[in-house]
């Protein structure tokens, strides 16, 4: 009897399995036309990130320099301003430095200003050797705002790094 019950529930699985299949190319269908992605951004001005110093004057369990690095360079890639090899324009130049970092926690974070996670960097944009701006950014993380936020110190690099790039997007 328990085998029969078995076989009568695969055989109702398969079937409603081959039911709920969507027939067709898989083309994305939106409103009527097959879905078109957006094209690549692209920018005139080209920049890379030449290095990213640790000012803090500690050693943090996270890559502090490393995630300011990325996180620049992903912005860049978003923006279509990142500099590569093959790129025949000279490129503007951003040095970063972190000055301040505190990671906290999402368990100290429910008592105000106890487990905040707070980054300060200031960054140098400069083009061949001549110094243009410096761009100056602090987020944080807090209680009221991002009580629960798993791994912020993750978010306030991310958010830091577009607002450094929206900010030397202004000054070119």
């Amino acid at each position: 009897m328990g085998r029969k019950i078995g076989f009568v529930a695969l055989v109702f699985v398969v079937s409603i399995m081959f039911s709920c299949h969507r027939k067709g190319t898989g083309d994305i269908q939106v409103a009527g036309d097959t879905y078109v992605p957006p094209p690549v951004v692209t920018s005139p001005y080209k920049v890379r990130v030449a290095d990213v110093f640790n000012d803090t004057h500690k050693v943090h369990d996270e890559d502090v320099i490393g995630l300011l690095w990325n996180g620049m360079e992903d912005s860049l890639k978003k923006q279509g301003m990142l500099w590569t090899q093959n790129s025949e324009v000279d490129p503007y130049v951003l040095e970063g430095h972190v000055l301040y970092f505190k990671k906290g926690s999402v368990a100290e974070r429910f008592v105000p200003r106890l487990g905040d996670t707070v980054l300060e960097v200031r960054v140098e944009l400069s083009r061949g050797g001549a110094h243009i701006a410096t761009i100056e950014s602090k987020r944080k993380i807090s209680f009221g705002r991002g009580t629960t936020t798993r791994k912020a110190w993750e978010k306030v690099f991310e958010q830091v790094s577009e607002d450094v790039v929206n900010q030397a997007v202004k000054k070119f």
